[in-house]
């Protein structure tokens, strides 16, 4: 069973932003930058949250960031770099660039890794495997670094060589986790879209908690 001390956490902010034309981490969504939108997410459950990106861009964040020890291999290297500098049994990674992600699922996944004899837990949607936000137990770095030094980065097609286990699509929806979470911001259209997304939500867990007369702090982190 993993305990709160035998995870970390992981937010993949090293890509190129080429078709956004600006970086994608520091784009503000809500009251924060993206990347911290994520590291929020990722905090209550995990020991430490690390960023996975060029130290130059984000070392003012206030959170530790570890360079790819594989640069610019895409994401199986940035996998792989959290694996090797982590000091957990179980690694959760959650890319940036998937904005909508929420607390829910998280808690969905936690819940998963304290009983499976798996290696990876990942969801896969109707749209399939979504790699990047998901756990992945230190047993998958030999595969991961093989790989990578192969150059066959293909993180899906390596699951077949790991024990990966899957929550399903019924098993989100079932838990009341939005397959449009998984939805991946890449340009300023996609980026409109996702923020209309986040927004949507925003305004209705602002509309729940005035409705029941709470009192709560609604941050782009969610409803704390």
């Amino acid at each position: 069973m993993a305990r709160l001390e035998q995870i970390n956490g992981f937010v993949l902010a090293g890509g190129k932003s080429r078709r956004m034309g600006q970086d994608k981490g520091l784009m503000y969504l809500g009251n924060q930058p993206m990347v911290l939108r994520a590291a929020g997410v990722l905090k209550p459950f995990a020991q430490t949250v690390t960023l996975l990106a060029p130290p130059d861009r984000y070392r003012d964040l206030g959170l530790p960031v570890v360079a790819d020890l594989w640069p610019e291999q895409g994401p199986l290297a940035a996998l792989c770099t959290g694996l090797a500098s982590s000091d957990a049994e179980w690694n959760l990674f959650l890319a940036c660039d998937l904005p909508c992600v929420s607390s829910r699922f998280f808690e969905l996944l936690v819940e998963r890794i304290r009983s499976t004899h798996s290696d990876a837990v990942v969801p896969r949607t109707q749209e399939g495997w979504q790699p990047l936000a998901a756990a992945y137990h230190v047993h998958c770095r030999p595969v991961f670094e093989q790989a990578v030094q192969q150059r066959q980065l293909s993180i899906v097609e390596l699951f077949g060589a790991l024990r990966a286990e899957a929550i399903t699509a019924s098993e989100l929806a079932e838990a009341g986790v939005s397959e449009g979470e998984f939805f991946n911001v890449n340009t300023p259209q996609e980026w409109a879209h996702a923020a209309g997304l986040w927004h949507g939500r925003y305004s209705e867990d602002n509309g729940r908690a005035a409705s029941a007369g709470e009192r709560r702090i609604i941050t782009a982190s969610g409803v704390k």
